[in-house]
């Protein structure tokens, strides 16, 4: 596994290198040519973006780790978008040409999602019904009708911001009426620095979009994107802190904070728990999952490593977690009763 792990990275730095040394040095060769070269130039550009890239991905990643084929698309598509935004204007019709030859490929692909929403809803309804973990849920979901790949793993974890994000101001997922639940904001402090963010955030998205716009209009438009969407992602964060309790169902503990990570285990399995003081240094293997850095007040050790699962990371096991948790005392008082029985 651990080979496995390191020959990824390894491709993974080779194939950067590549896309990067072909980017910038092209954009190099485009800027220096000489106008009667210049054309010249910029067709070996493209044909480099769209040709060998995609190639080299192909060797390095797909082809020796055995990744899905199907994401040769997904990075043709990218290097198609990146070539028609860098290359000169009439040097775009060669770009829109060849979208054309994947247009029927990629419309199957679409339909052939469009159907599997279906039964990607109906797994997901069947995992809300054991446990209320809407946003882990959904990830399961994708994975298991569309294949643990990292395309589908990324698209649940972006469809998971928009639906926190967008969706901020549907109810919560009603809980079962056997469950006990915890909330993790209330004395973190989180509310207020929500309200901080979400104000420099909008101011930054104002002044920056405005102060771009005297240079480039399509600049200005991009940056107020990613602007946008890390509103988007402060309001997302937030409204699943919200939402998104600790709660105690039967045998099962849910340990989570809003959709950045989640653990869940049996109540059995936890072999201590204890309040912590603000300045307590946990040691390094212990996972540090509190709302904010100096809010965490319990810490929970395990008989056997739980596997905590997180937005854009991979999944890691941990024999103890430090958290932020709202009435930490009942909320252990709870857990040692569940324990007892």
């Amino acid at each position: 596994m651990l080979f496995v792990r390191l020959h990824f990275i390894k491709n993974a730095g080779y194939t950067i290198l590549a896309g990067l040394s072909i980017l910038l040095g092209g954009l190099y060769l485009l800027h220096h040519a000489s106008a009667a070269r210049h054309d010249l130039v910029a067709t070996g550009l493209l044909a480099d973006m769209i040709i060998t890239f995609p190639v080299a991905y192909y060797f390095l990643l797909i082809r020796p780790l055995q990744l899905r084929k199907r994401s040769l698309l997904l990075v043709f598509s990218c290097c198609c978008g990146a070539a028609y935004l860098i290359l000169p204007p009439h040097q775009r019709q060669y770009i829109l040409q060849l979208r054309k030859l994947t247009f029927v490929l990629e419309l199957g692909i679409i339909i052939y999602a469009s159907t599997q929403i279906s039964k990607i809803r109906r797994y997901y309804q069947a995992l809300q019904t054991q446990m209320p973990d809407s946003a882990h849920h959904l990830r399961q979901s994708l994975i298991n009708v569309l294949g643990n790949s990292l395309p589908v793993k990324l698209l649940a974890a972006e469809l998971t911001v928009v639906r926190f994000g967008l969706l901020c101001w549907k109810r919560p997922t009603k809980l079962p009426s056997n469950a006990q639940y915890f909330t993790t904001h209330r004395n973190s402090g989180c509310v207020a620095l929500f309200g901080v963010f979400l104000f420099v955030g909008i101011i930054e998205l104002v002044a920056v979009h405005l102060v771009v716009l005297q240079y480039s209009y399509k600049a200005a438009i991009v940056l107020s994107f990613i602007s946008v969407y890390g509103i988007m992602f402060i309001i997302s964060d937030f409204s699943a802190i919200l939402k998104s309790p600790v709660i105690i169902l039967d045998n099962q503990l849910l340990l989570r904070t809003g959709i950045r990570w989640r653990a869940q285990t049996e109540i059995q399995n936890i072999k201590a728990i204890r309040q912590v003081k603000e300045d307590e240094q946990p040691d390094s293997v212990c996972f540090k999952g509190g709302v904010t850095k100096s809010s965490a007040n319990l810490l929970i050790t395990f008989n056997q490593p739980v596997s905590i699962e997180r937005l854009y990371h991979k999944s890691i096991m941990s024999h103890s977690i430090m958290m932020s948790i709202d009435q930490p005392a009942e909320f252990i008082s709870q857990v040692h009763a569940a324990v007892g029985n």
